[in-house]
């Protein structure tokens, strides 16, 4: 916990953010001074135990049993494969061949645009595409804009006093009008796995807290909030017990290759353009068309959207809920997580006392309530086998999100935009901490969200975020959706409102990474 970096181990999930991207000239002195730099950054970098200890004061303010106070912003530090390359010459023995190619190399894969005049090709990109590499990232995450903005430039002056170039800087902030909720108008980032394990040799330390009394067995170990996997830390840092059949049984370690990249991780940075005026007009006109059809009366926008995405806007689970919002369901941690696809579910005896009363999932094998292309339900197939085995597959495939949206939200979702002073500059920063780019990022964006088949059938694509670069169709994505009486209909468009337009994927070192390798 003291050598790992907070970025990873808890995470950032702060409010505020600001990304700055560096560029180490083709200069021999400036790129031995590079080592220097980091070595002297690196106390700049919040340690694991750091990000963790100020995790629990956030709670604690949450549960109203401390008063706010001000704590100083979290920063992380990243380098692509080009940058690592100029500070070590073991950067080539790094076991991931995607990161030793990078993003805009593997753009194709994932799906992406790749007409020399789409905004989503690498070509195009505002960060990170041909010409326009990083060779490291500077994550800052705080309580409060003023606080990051504060940091960020006190970082930037550091980085320029180096001699080198800040030549990307973007903000992200939660939505003023909806924390937590995406430009779409839908809660994110519920569906966050814990990390299993403790903090220290204090048997109650847990990095992810226990809310499931013992008295339910083999279920309080197998879930932080009701719903929410524990994952073996090895699935997000390099050189830790990774998962294994059992998930309660640790699992082959994940390869630290060379020694020294134990306890780093791969973080993925993506910058995606959301067109929320496209999204809200093409789900108004699906619905519209679905509505003719018989078991499918009645159905509106949301209610598509919904199923699309496999959660409400408050962030109920429409397994829970499958007609309409439930907003104390959507906003109430130790119940919005708590649903299964496969088998009915039923309330867990809880250490806080809380009863969980609001409607229980019901078994959904076929996905007649949530779509198996609903967004959700193609990225965690929770209890539910998949083309890559048993419930245990989906533990293998989790990743940290800790991205946050970027632009001035649009309060009406609905409306038809014509006159959008941000010309649609608005999306995500998103970002995510793994151990494997190609097992975890890669898979789940090109096997299980891009392929209309997998992760079961009968699916489609996701729609939501997923992409079509099957040669002659379009690029048009496809889904199954059911009817009040197991009516099937599908669902078509060729809308692009997701569009990547930069990023990067980089390695995270462990604070002893930094001091003696790539510093030293």
């Amino acid at each position: 916990m003291t050598d790992i970096q907070a970025m990873v181990v808890p995470g950032f999930l702060k409010p505020h953010q600001t990304l700055l991207g560096i560029v180490v000239p083709d200069d021999k002195r400036v790129a031995i001074d590079f080592k220097a730099f980091i070595r002297d950054f690196t106390p700049n970098v919040t340690r694991a135990r750091e990000g963790l200890e100020d995790r629990q004061r956030h709670r604690a303010v949450e549960s109203r049993r401390k008063p706010r106070g001000q704590t100083k912003p979290l920063v992380g530090m990243a380098f692509t494969y080009r940058g690592l390359r100029k500070t070590t010459l073991g950067a080539a023995s790094l076991g991931s061949d995607a990161f030793r190619q990078g993003l805009a190399a593997r753009s194709a894969y994932l799906g992406d645009p790749v007409g020399l005049k789409d905004e989503g090709n690498p070509k195009n990109w505002k960060v990170g595409g041909p010409g326009n590499e990083l060779d490291a990232l500077i994550v800052i995450a705080g309580d409060t804009r003023p606080q990051v903005d504060k940091r960020a430039t006190e970082l930037a002056r550091i980085i320029q006093k180096a001699g080198l170039k800040m030549s990307y800087r973007e903000k992200g902030d939660v939505r003023p009008d909806h924390p937590g909720h995406e430009h779409f108008g839908f809660d994110d980032g519920i569906s966050q796995p814990g990390i299993r394990g403790r903090a220290s040799e204090d048997p109650n330390s847990f990095i992810t807290p226990r809310h499931i009394a013992k008295a339910e067995g083999p279920i309080h170990s197998l879930f932080g909030y009701p719903g929410q996997d524990l994952v073996w830390p090895g699935v997000l840092v390099l050189g830790h017990p990774a998962t294994s059949p059992d998930p309660l049984v640790p699992g082959t370690p994940s390869a630290a290759i060379p020694a020294w990249t134990a306890n780093g991780s791969y973080l993925v940075f993506r910058r995606l353009r959301q067109d929320v005026g496209l999204f809200w007009r093409t789900m108004r006109a699906e619905a519209k068309q679905l509505s003719k059809l018989p078991g499918f009366k009645g159905m509106m926008d949301e209610k598509l959207a919904s199923r699309l995405v496999g959660r409400w806007f408050s962030g109920a689970p429409v397994n829970r809920v499958p007609q309409k919002d439930d907003r104390g369901l959507g906003k109430n941690k130790l119940a919005n997580n708590h649903f299964r696809f496969d088998s009915d579910a039923h309330a867990y005896t809880l250490n806080s006392g809380f009863v969980d009363k609001f409607p229980q999932s019901m078994a959904d094998p076929a996905g007649l309530t949530c779509p198996w292309a609903a967004h959700i339900r193609k990225v965690n197939t929770r209890d539910s086998a998949s083309d890559t085995g048993g419930r245990d597959s989906t533990y293998a495939r989790r990743l940290l999100r800790i991205g946050i949206p970027f632009g001035k939200p649009i309060r009406n979702p609905y409306a038809t935009i014509n006159n959008d002073p941000q010309k649609g500059e608005r999306g995500l920063l998103f970002l995510s901490i793994q151990a494997s780019i190609e097992d975890q990022f890669e898979f789940l964006m090109a096997r299980w969200m891009g392929d209309p088949s997998r992760p079961k059938m009968p699916a489609g694509h996701d729609i939501l975020v997923g992409q079509n670069d099957t040669p002659g169709e379009n690029r048009e994505r496809r889904c199954v959706i059911f009817g009040s009486e197991v009516q099937q209909a599908s669902v078509s468009t060729k809308a692009q409102w997701v569009v990547p337009t930069g990023g990067g994927y980089f390695f995270v070192p462990s604070i002893s990474a930094l001091q003696t390798v790539l510093g030293g």
